[in-house]
């Protein structure tokens, strides 16, 4: 089965369009990697929204944007940050903020979460995929959900979901809260 193809095909889209994303949305996917939820999220805003596309490897984000460019997507910005988690963004200009697959590798969870509330918009959505959780952070999922609400996230919905990881579909929790 060709995982990618059917993901970019519509799964994706599908899958976020019920996450709560919307058209014309301006998206920040922290620890984007190669893009798999940054493509089908500039699918899902379109060409009145943006999405920026922010991680570490340059390398994954030259194949990400190489990706977007052969799909003809011009809504992708591509923000390079090499050490720590400040992101180059001004105060509330964010929609909705992803974090799927990538809060396990951030050595200061807080310094992140206070981040992400610098940049995100009075009630935006912030959308989190802990798939490490217990083997990485040895934390449950209500464990996770309660350092988020500390750092000022109001809980909102957890549903089990298929998402797309290293390429292949698995079925995984996700958590939304709001600013």
């Amino acid at each position: 089965m060709d995982y990618i193809k059917k993901w970019f095909g519509q799964m994706g889209e599908i899958f976020l369009i019920d996450v709560g994303i919307e058209q014309n949305q301006i998206v920040m996917d922290f620890g984007c990697g190669k893009g798999n939820y940054t493509i089908p999220v500039a699918m899902v805003v379109g060409e009145g929204g943006r999405v920026y596309a922010v991680d570490k490897n340059k390398e994954s984000l030259d194949e990400l944007m190489q990706r977007s460019e052969k799909i003809g997507l011009k809504n992708i910005e591509r923000i390079d940050v090499p050490e720590g988690i400040k992101v180059p963004l001004q105060e509330e200009s964010v929609d909705v903020v992803l974090l799927y697959d990538v809060i396990h590798l951030v050595d200061n969870r807080k310094e992140l979460l206070a981040e992400m509330c610098r940049v995100s918009k009075p009630n935006a959505l912030i959308s989190v995929y802990p798939k490490h959780h217990q083997k990485d952070m040895n934390m449950e999922l209500d464990d996770v959900k309660e350092e988020i609400e500390a750092a000022g996230f109001g809980f909102e919905r957890m549903f089990y979901k298929t998402l797309m990881h290293d390429n292949y579909f698995e079925q995984g929790h996700v958590l939304n809260f709001r600013k």
